[in-house]
Formats: structure tokens, sequence, C-alpha cells
């Protein structure tokens, strides 16, 4: 592509020279004028966008007038939209922000790419889509990049390259709502010009009679303590509060965006639910309204209550993402929060985590994050929880299995007491998988630590042990073995989940290892082994792959999770598997 241009640049006999940087006033307010400054100083907005503009028109000039590398013109516009986008502004179109969003992004390169096509028309005459060729040629893996060029191919009616720059984003970050809505778009605009395919199945799910109760019964911490109100935060990727910024607990839980959620919930629109992500809805398995009748759950809903006055029955403690270990599904290398990062966890522990799980009647999950042992601030946590100051909690206690040593139980007297359920992440049945994919954990060392918990609850000193298996390319052939490993060590429950991109791995590496992706070239063979009987297993839980199963899809059968709440499953802390 740069050569084309530079052979466009040379045959021409005009010269560029003294071109003014700095953008026109009336065009940066015409331009920008959806775009809103958070602390309501637009003047100074409109400064600090002129000289991202002015640093962009520079790099254009450089490259038509000097033959200079079009590499530099895409930095300036990916280093611009990063830099916009850091909460000084927001947009009229956009309310509240996920936490993997690239929407003001894609905004501000669309303004960004019409300015350089504009500039373009003294010189090369590029037109917007050109330039965000440009982006994406120079910066295959940037989101916003790919998302701006697809939108524009979109509106060209180049509906089938569009979204193959869209799959592409999303092999990025699975999570990022802004692609899954401009691939249900593409899917629509395909539907309209008479195109049938299996995907496009995900427009048709009617939501507006349908409930879901996890905004009203789930407290879920992640990444930086932002705070979710579901199961899963790539389901519902919107925060309702920041557990290291709040006074108290009820501050996130009744928080304007935690209502908000709940609002779209009760009207039937799901604007913050991930149609592509959340397993419920993608298997159409969420129940109707009227179907409920769990009495709290009836209540919210004929009041028609987005201000919740009991607390969450289920939280879930994800925010340390300490870990010693570095599993490419979750991380780059092994994490430990600094000595800030533990101020402001401890603050968070007296202020909103414990005065609340002294309230909560039915399970903290303690930690999708990372692994509760290996972080200070957990392990503080699990000292703290007895039975007489927490009388109605039960722990849901995740872990790699690496440091739960029969050594280690003795520290914590009160933890079997406490505990409902032992979930273990294998992600293998065999030795060298277990050992590629958990590094650098040892399979002899959680044999023998899980050895020792299977003893604990054949005593029953443990009430529940579970298994957690990701499925990815490198062990989906072990899922039966898996079953079997569960079932020689006496597990109650085994999960399976889907692997999922947060940025760990570039495109091509997701691409390569998501068997769950229809386009993958073993997922028949994945889909065989999800039909197998052994999958009827008793305890088995296996619900982000109901999408996948047609016949699952079609079927009535309700999930029992979604129709009632933690106390009628008597405060199980593996509930959640209990369908």
């Amino acid at each position: 592509m740069l050569r084309a241009y530079v052979r466009r640049w040379r045959n021409s006999i005009r010269t560029l020279t003294n071109r003014r940087h700095l953008p026109p006033r009336s065009w940066l307010e015409r331009a920008f004028r959806d775009f809103i400054p958070s602390d309501g100083d637009r003047a100074a907005m409109l400064a600090k966008i002129a000289g991202h503009v002015q640093r962009v028109a520079a790099q254009f000039d450089a490259f038509v007038s000097n033959g200079e590398s079009a590499a530099s013109i895409a930095k300036a516009l990916v280093n611009a939209a990063a830099s916009l986008d850091d909460g000084s502004l927001k947009h009229n179109d956009l309310g509240l922000r996920a936490y993997v969003d690239a929407s003001l992004k894609v905004k501000i390169l669309r303004v960004l790419a019409d300015y350089v096509a504009l500039l373009s028309i003294e010189s090369i005459t590029m037109s917007p889509l050109e330039v965000t060729a440009i982006l994406v040629e120079h910066f295959p893996e940037n989101q916003p990049a790919l998302l701006a060029h697809a939108e524009l191919l979109l509106e060209q009616q180049r509906i089938e390259e569009a979204i193959d720059f869209i799959r592409r984003a999303l092999r990025v970050d699975s999570v990022c709502v802004a692609s899954q809505r401009l691939l249900h778009r593409a899917y629509q605009m395909q539907r309209d010009a008479g195109v049938t395919a299996p995907e496009h199945a995900v427009l048709d799910y009617d939501l507006t009679d349908k409930f879901c109760h996890l905004p009203f019964t789930h407290f879920s911490t992640g990444f930086r303590g932002a705070t979710f109100g579901c199961l899963c935060p790539a389901w519902l990727p919107y925060s309702m509060g920041n557990i290291l910024e709040a006074e108290s607990a009820d501050a996130i839980w009744n928080s304007d965006a935690a209502q908000e959620i709940r609002r779209s919930i009760l009207d039937g629109d799901f604007s913050y639910c991930s149609k592509t992500l959340c397993s419920f809805i993608a298997a159409r398995k969420l129940p109707s309204r009227d179907s409920i009748d769990d009495p709290m759950l009836r209540r919210y809903i004929e009041t028609h209550a987005t201000k919740i006055d009991d607390v969450p029955e289920f939280v879930e403690l994800n925010h340390d993402p300490t870990c010693n270990l570095s599993c490419p599904s979750c991380r780059t290398e092994i994490v430990a929060a600094n000595a800030d990062e533990q101020d402001l966890y401890e603050r968070a522990s007296e202020r909103v985590i414990l005065p609340m799980l002294r309230k909560v009647n039915g399970t903290a999950y303690i930690s999708g994050g990372g692994e509760a042992l290996a972080s200070r601030h957990f392990r503080s946590i699990l000292k703290s929880l007895n039975r007489a100051e927490y009388p109605g909690l039960r722990l849901l206690v995740i872990s790699n299995g690496t440091l739960f040593t029969p050594s280690r139980w003795a520290e914590y007297p009160d933890l079997p007491e406490m505990t409902g359920a032992l979930l273990i992440s294998l992600d293998a049945a065999r030795a060298e998988t277990f050992e590629k994919i958990r590094r650098p954990a040892k399979w002899d060392v959680v044999m023998r630590n899980l050895e020792h918990m299977a003893a604990m609850r054949r005593d029953g000193i443990l009430r529940r042990l579970c298994l957690n298996f990701v499925v990815q390319r490198d062990n989906f052939r072990e899922i039966l073995d898996f079953i079997a490993l569960g079932d020689r060590l006496g597990a109650d429950y085994l999960w399976l989940q889907r692997l999922s991109s947060y940025g760990t791995y570039d495109e091509a590496t997701f691409a390569a290892l998501d068997v769950s992706t229809p386009t993958h070239p073993d997922h028949a063979e994945l889909l065989e082994i999800l039909r197998h009987p052994a999958l009827k297993r008793e305890g088995l839980q296996a619900y982000m792959f109901m999408p996948l199963l047609p016949e699952v899809v079609a079927s009535d059968e309700p999930v029992p999770y979604l129709t009632r709440t933690q106390k009628d499953f008597g405060n199980a802390a593996a509930s959640i598997w209990q369908a």
C-alpha cells in the first residue's frame, strides 16, 4: 500500500510546502461537536485535541513531501486515539463504558481519518478508508483501528470484508462490546441483503420478556477493583463501581451504574449484556419474567426495583491478580501486587469487603483473578473469616492447587468449616499437557495435594471438591480423561470453560487455540466429545458450551440456576454447578 502511494505522489508534478498544521477552530468544533469534556472545560478539550491533530497533520506532510514511511502517520493516529481516551472526554452516543470498549477510540479515529483525507486533497487524494487501511497495515492487532476500518467497509456495503476485520478485532480481545455490536450490525446488513447464515440466529432471540437475577444478587470484583453484577465480567462488562475507591459496599451495590444495569434487565433491553459471550443468552436459556416464582425476585420484578436493600447473595472476589503461575490463558508473566496495591486492598477489606461479608447469607468466591494462597491480601481475608462473625457465609475457594499442601491447611483451622466448595483448576488430565498449559506448575506436586484434598472430602472435612478445565486446542482431547480423573478423586462437580481472549494472546495464536470457534479445524471433533454420554455425568457443568450444540439451544429444558436464588439452594456454595 505504501509503495502505491509513493508512486502516485512521485508521478505528481505538484509540490506541497508550508502546510499549516494547526487545524481550524471551525473544523474542530464541527468534527468534535458530539464529544464532551469530563470536567466541562470545552476550550481545554479542543486545545488538547488540536495538538494531536496537528501532530497527525505534520506526519502526513512528512509522508507526502519527504517520502517518509506511512507508519509514522499510523503511529500518530493510534497515539492520538489512545491519549484522548484517558477519561478526559466522553461522547454523546456512549453511556456507560465497558472495561474493554474501543468505542471512543473508534470515533476518534474516524474523525482523524476524515481529516487526513481532507488534507490529502492537495496531494495524493486519499479516502478515509485508505487512511484506515494504512492503520491496519501497520497496526494489525490494534482493535480500534480494525473496527474503524470495518465501519468504513460497512458504509461501502463491503460486508464480508468488514466481518473479517471485526472477527480479527474479537480475536485480539473477545470482551470488546464495540466489536460485538459491530458484528451484529454486519450480520443484520447481511440478512437485509438476502444472505442467510447460521450465525445470524444471534439476532433472533427476543429478550423483551426475559429475566436474569444476577445483577440483583451478584457482586463480583475484578481487575483494579472494578465491580460487576454477573458471574462473569465478560458477560456484563460494565462496572458498578470500584472497591478500591468506595467508602462502603452499598455505594457500589446501589450506584447509578448498578441501577441502570438492573433497569435494562427489568425493561427487557439487556443493553449492557454481551449477546455474544453470555452463555445463557447465546443458548437462549433465560427464563421469562412471568416464570420467576422466587419471592425475592418476584418482588424486584413487580416493583421494578433497581435499588436493592438486600445484600448480595453471591460475592466474587477476583481483584488481586497475584498468582504464582503464568498460565497463557490468563497472563503473560507471574504477577504479584506491589506495596501500594496491597495498601489499597487492605483499605478495601476494611471499608467494603469484610463489612459486606458479615451480612451475606450466601457465598463468597475467592479468587478467579489469581491464586488465593499466593495473595497476601486474600490470605488475610481467609484468616479473618470464622463462623461466629460470618454466620451465613460459605466460601467457594478456587485455587491452582500448588500451594494447598497439608501443612498449609493447618495454618487455616477455620477454613474447612467456612468452605462450602474447593475448586481446583487443572486444565489437563496428563502431566505433559498440564505442565505446558499451567506453567511453571508440576503435575506431581498438584496430584499429591489433590490426593490429600480428596481424602479430606472422603472424611467429610471438605463439603465439596470441584475441578475446573479451560477447553483449548492443546487439551480438548483430554476431556473424557479429565472426567475419569474427577471420578477417581471423588470430585463432586466438574466445570468446563471456554477459552477467552483477554489480551494475552496475539490474534493468530488465539485463533489457533480456540477450538470452540466453528471455523477451527478441530471444532467438529470437539462437538463430538461434548455429545459423549460421559458428559451427562451428574455434577458436570458446561454452560459455556450450550450455544455450540443446536439440540441444547432448541431444547426447552430450563436452567434452574436462572430461576432460583442462592437461598433456594440452601446456601450451597457450589450452587452454580447445581443444575
